[in-house]
């Protein structure tokens, strides 16, 4: 009895010098600091990137400058475009009619002008000036100087024979003093005709002139008119494909809507965002495999041909569990042989191949 006594005290001391032994040690253990982890090698690490589908060279989108109302479509989703090619026409009405006015406005300035050069031909010499230097005038104000000078020439011719005559009396005084008065009032007269005949034709040269400055600035007013109703018609300005074209006949379109018509190549590449730490192992030339972004499902292969310069933020998001959204993206492009079939804006990932594969 007492052996068993004996055997059952040291069993219970044996257990409790275990359990302190364990708890000290335990103890020991989680007041330790912990031991640093190994920094992970980014050259081990698989670089894999998400990206969006888009055409080579990026899309054009299309809109109008001022909210109008579509009046025709001239093509149809997913058609092949050429650059010119008129896709869709916008109500123009005002605006026709508009530069129908700036064009009859050009032909009456223009007939005005005709009938003004028309005139100024018909000009005539109408006096000597310095250093042989002659004044022409029109016509009918010359002709009217001269018939002035014409009448004073036969005053003239008659005061000189009456001067002698008007000596001895055989003229009366009154008569004679009245052709000098004549004459001098046929001679201010010729004075005034001669200047309002310089004047008058310079005032027709003026006109002219500013007639030919209106004729100007009415052509302008047309060709800015031109370009107006050029801009309610939207043509294609690349050659390619047609990716979306949201419009429809009668419904307004405005310049926010720039989006609902999208062109581009019909070849395609991956526009990648690139994690800045990556920055330096993306490189051109590098290939890439493309799978889906959602189902990871292969769906070709491309090569890098241009890596940005610059970071920024990324403009989606992903269902990657992994994903950061504290660091900075630059952005590579990816060109894909075989992608004319994947929608634009389509979420891929692209996981570098490796020299072996």
């Amino acid at each position: 009895m007492k052996l068993s006594r004996l055997i059952v005290w040291l069993i219970l001391i044996v257990a409790v010098i275990v359990g302190l032994n364990y708890t000290v040690v335990s103890l020991r253990r989680a007041a330790a600091p912990p031991a640093p982890a190994k920094t992970p090698s980014l050259d081990d690490a698989p670089v894999r990137m998400y990206g969006r589908v888009e055409p080579l060279h990026r899309e054009v989108f299309l809109g109008p400058l001022q909210p109008q109302r579509v009046t025709r479509i001239l093509v149809n989703e997913g058609a092949a475009v050429n650059r010119g090619q008129v896709l869709v026409e916008l109500d123009a009405d005002v605006e026709q009619q508009a530069a129908e006015v700036a064009r009859f406005r050009v032909m009456e300035l223009e007939a005005q002008l005709d009938l003004l050069l028309d005139e100024l031909k018909r000009e005539a010499p109408l006096a000597e000036r310095g250093q042989g230097e002659t004044q022409y005038a029109l016509q009918v104000p010359v002709l009217r100087v001269r018939e002035l000078e014409s009448r004073l020439d036969l005053i003239l011719d008659e005061l000189k024979r009456k001067e002698p005559l008007s000596d001895i009396g055989a003229v009366s005084e009154q008569d004679y003093s009245q052709k000098i008065l004549e004459a001098k009032l046929i001679r201010n007269q010729i004075a005034t005709a001669t200047a309002a005949a310089e004047l008058d034709f310079q005032q027709k040269r003026l006109q002219a002139e500013s007639i030919r400055r209106q004729i100007a600035t009415a052509k302008a007013e047309v060709e800015l008119r031109n370009r107006q109703l050029e801009k309610l018609t939207l043509v294609s300005p690349v050659d390619g494909w047609i990716y979306k074209l949201d419009v429809r006949l009668g419904e307004l379109l405005t310049p926010q809507d720039y989006s609902r018509i999208v062109l581009g190549e019909r070849q395609k590449q991956i526009r990648m965002y690139v994690e800045s730490f990556w920055l330096g192992k993306i490189r051109v030339g590098d290939l890439y495999q493309v799978r889906d972004g959602e189902t990871l499902e292969r769906i070709g292969a491309g090569k890098v041909i241009e890596v940005s310069q610059y970071v920024g933020a990324r403009d989606f998001r992903t269902e990657d569990s992994m994903e950061r959204l504290d660091t900075k993206y630059a952005q590579a492009i990816l060109y894909m042989d075989n992608g004319s079939d994947m929608p634009l804006g389509k979420l891929v990932l692209c996981e570098r191949k490796l020299a072996e594969e």
